[in-house]
């Protein structure tokens, strides 16, 4: 289950809230695959061509993103067979966004200062 994780600077007092985690539905590969675009889509099908069941863990990160100045969650798959990762774009304006190391603080993208994080629901 997901959780919704409102983000809060305490300098400039922007706030944001976004939805981190996984559903149930990202359970399986071929959902998860329809959470990024079609090119990374085939990258993910010929990494796991051949495998039975291939093994994954999939999210959405919260990410300060640089381009948009925004606080917004991505789809984060990493392969677990390959080690390979597949980072998904800013759902706001489409730029590269590069996840932190999970439950790592987030500086606010406004001001710089790391931003307060507090846990306001669940999701699925």
């Amino acid at each position: 289950m997901g959780v919704i994780r409102q983000f809060q600077c305490p300098s400039c007092k922007e706030t944001w809230e976004i939805c981190v985690g996984h559903g149930m539905k990202h359970g399986v590969l071929g959902r998860v695959m329809g959470e990024f675009p079609e090119n990374t889509r085939q990258k993910i099908a010929e990494d796991v061509q051949g495998g039975d069941l291939p093994l994954f863990h999939f999210q959405y990160q919260a990410v300060s993103c640089g381009h948009c100045r925004d606080v917004v969650a991505i789809p984060v798959l990493r392969l677990l067979d390959s080690g390979r990762l597949y980072v998904g774009k800013c759902p706001e304006c489409g730029g590269e966004a590069e996840p932190a190391a999970e439950d790592s603080p987030i500086a606010c993208p406004k001001c710089g200062i790391l931003l307060d994080v507090r846990d306001t629901g669940h999701w699925d």
